[in-house]
């Protein structure tokens, strides 16, 4: 896919991104958390192309949950993509993710795609950007913490490189909010101007793209390895 110009995406992007709140959390107050995964058993996900997803190339170790990949497993889909077991609109999704040398991952919301298809919509970015081509490459609309292919981070995020790092997800009503270690990098609204800046970016975005939708939240098989641990989401009130 071609990638905009960097006026191109500078000129879009006051239109739809909020002003961001630096160095500040997400409020912990709230609706009450559900547990989707302890770091010893997983209780609210579900294989979308392997049901024994844990037999199949995801591992629970360490406390984590680890897609492991052998090289020639590498650039293939291979334990498949975790969906929560319920569906979600307005939402807060907690999680903590490590990523692997050059490796590439994401969460997906507002799922799009029909049944036996790979999940399409709205994706929040897991990527080396420092080693990994398509975020090498790609611009700040490919990096992580980006609404991958359509929005850069309007923050560029504080990374720990080959460590842990905290993400979040926040949708209520039409504003969408992506945290990384703690610090809001991106807010969007949804809405027609979003679908008009996928469309310009060079991406094809689903049918329906930038309006919210029911869907699960999805953790990425991108064919790389990648480990996730503390999975946490609760509904919220528009």
């Amino acid at each position: 896919m071609s990638i905009p110009p960097r006026s191109l995406w500078l000129h879009l992007v006051p239109l739809l991104a909020a002003p961001l709140l630096h160095a500040q959390s997400s409020p912990e107050d709230g609706p009450p958390w559900k547990i989707l995964f302890d770091g010893k058993s997983v209780t609210g996900l579900k294989g979308v192309q392997k049901s024994d997803f844990l037999r199949s190339g995801w591992k629970i170790a360490d406390g984590a949950l680890n897609l492991t990949k052998t090289i020639k497993e590498t650039g293939r889909v291979t334990g498949g993509d975790l969906a929560t077991a319920d569906s979600f609109t307005d939402f807060e999704f907690a999680f903590e993710w490590k990523n692997s040398v050059s490796g590439n991952s994401g969460v997906l919301y507002f799922n799009r795609s029909g049944l036996g298809q790979k999940p399409a919509g709205n994706e929040f970015q897991i990527i080396d950007d420092v080693r990994n081509p398509d975020g090498l490459k790609g611009g700040p609309i490919r990096r992580t913490g980006s609404l991958y292919g359509v929005l850069p981070p309007a923050e560029a995020p504080r990374l720990n490189d080959g460590d842990w790092n905290e993400g979040r997800i926040v949708v209520r009503a039409n504003q969408v909010q992506h945290w990384i270690n703690g610090t809001k990098v991106l807010e969007y609204t949804l809405g027609p101007e979003l679908a008009k800046t996928a469309a310009a970016s060079g991406i094809k975005p689903p049918f329906g793209f930038g309006t919210k939708n029911k869907s699960p939240v999805f953790l990425l098989d991108q064919g790389d390895e990648v480990s996730f641990r503390n999975l946490k989401i609760r509904p919220l009130v528009p």
